[in-house]
């Protein structure tokens, strides 16, 4: 079967579509899957396989409302029934996104070539198929550190990815949290400390003991695991070397991992993992201990990812939860803090209110006392009125007297 009709069945396309052209890319999220598109005649394609979990995206031309391109690395995808989908990490962004507004807008397409379906080429393809299944790429036996194992895109800064699994006190996924969750038992962690022969460079170690199985007589085994980091402006470093005790050779290698973390954006960072068997002596076992190990490291490491993927989901939604109950806290608090106040308001009216009666109160005493005391002022005055006139009269009286007397004395 060609590597056509292998895109068309794994993407239940029409027979005889034409694709045009596939790419390297991711598409955006909490985790970032990281896969190929596949642009064909009336149809844009995603397939990724992110530690065994499988995304297979049709998107129909006919679906499609409009594309953007708001920044130099993302192509979001509006679809008329809502929903919008946004890829990254293209090698060439604006080829791609010319590419799929042409077909889009039903422009003419120019210097296009189809995907190749020569039998010169099909080798070529099925190699693009089986890097389109598989997201993890790990290393063939006998590859070096220089050789890239899997690699991960984080929707958070390098800062962010060194306090959630890294720090001595990892906020979400910690190499301890890890063992524990494969059962390990007597684990040992060190703290960080700084490397006195090279400044920078921090140290750590880890002593526990693992399950075995298909190892004859063995059931576990003791493991040491050296640690060390460097940060940089741009990048941190972090290399692991692992000495497994108890199993068969395990004197005569060691497994090396490195992780390069790099800052792509303001809050994005991508995770590169390379990984290598180094032996410190020459054995017959040297392939059979290479092909455990490495697919050893690979198990390993689908579980870390599934796990953390886990841990940051959870996270999401408690912060989302946790929000929704601060808000629901605001909006009670602001509903006491206005009854609070409309008790003040309404006891302030009534103060003010009782204020008023009292006033008038007090008005309406000081009008009846003013209005008594001048009453009896008026009486008061009346009175000596009329002691005026008694005394008035009562001179008159006299005088009349006195002249009664003297004409009765003549």
């Amino acid at each position: 079967m060609s590597a056509k009709d292998l895109l068309i069945q794994l993407f239940g396309l029409p027979k005889g579509e034409i694709i045009f052209q596939d790419y390297s890319c991711a598409q955006k999220g909490l985790i970032s899957k990281y896969g190929r598109i596949f642009i064909a005649e009336n149809h844009i394609c995603f397939y990724a396989n992110l530690a065994g979990s499988k995304t297979n995206l049709v998107i129909k031309l006919d679906d499609i409302i409009r594309l953007e391109s708001k920044n130099k690395n993302d192509i979001d995808i509006f679809l008329k029934d809502g929903k919008t989908y946004c890829f990254n990490g293209f090698n060439d962004k604006d080829q791609v996104y010319n590419l799929m507004n042409a077909l889009i807008s039903g422009q003419p397409l120019q210097n296009q070539q189809t995907f190749q379906t020569s039998t010169d080429s099909t080798r070529e393809d099925e190699s693009q198929i089986e890097n389109a299944e598989v997201e993890i790429q790990f290393l063939q036996s006998g590859a070096s550190m220089d050789q890239e194992m899997c690699k991960f895109t984080f929707s958070f800064n390098l800062d962010k990815f060194f306090e959630f699994f890294l720090a001595d006190d990892a906020l979400v996924y910690s190499i301890a949290d890890h063992r524990q969750s494969e059962k390990d038992t007597d684990i040992q962690l060190t703290k960080w400390t700084p490397m006195e022969d090279n400044p920078g460079m921090f140290q750590r170690e880890m002593k526990n003991v693992i399950k075995l199985s298909g190892v004859p007589f063995k059931d576990k085994s003791r493991m040491h695991k050296l640690f060390t980091y460097k940060k940089e402006p741009e990048k941190l470093i972090y290399t692991c070397t692992t000495h497994t005790l108890d199993v068969p050779y395990g004197n005569s290698f060691q497994a090396e991992e490195k992780w390069e973390v790099s800052q792509l954006e303001e809050n994005k960072c991508l995770l590169k993992i390379f990984a290598s068997v180094v032996f410190t002596k020459s054995t017959m076992m040297k392939g059979t201990i290479m092909n455990k190990t490495m697919s050893g490291l690979k198990e390993d490491y689908e579980k870390w990812i599934n796990n953390v993927k886990i841990r940051l989901e959870a996270m999401a939604k408690q912060q989302k939860q946790q929000g929704s109950n601060i808000n629901h806290e605001y909006e009670d608090s602001k509903k006491l803090d206005n009854n609070i106040l409309n008790k003040i308001m309404k006891t302030g009216q009534n103060q003010e209110q009782k204020q008023i009666v009292s006033q008038n109160q007090f008005n309406q005493e000081r009008r009846v006392d003013i209005l008594y005391l001048l009453s009896i002022f008026l009486l008061i005055i009346i009175m000596l009125i009329q002691i005026g006139i008694l005394n008035k009269q009562s001179q008159k009286l006299e005088n009349l007297e006195q002249l009664v007397q003297q004409l009765q004395q003549k």
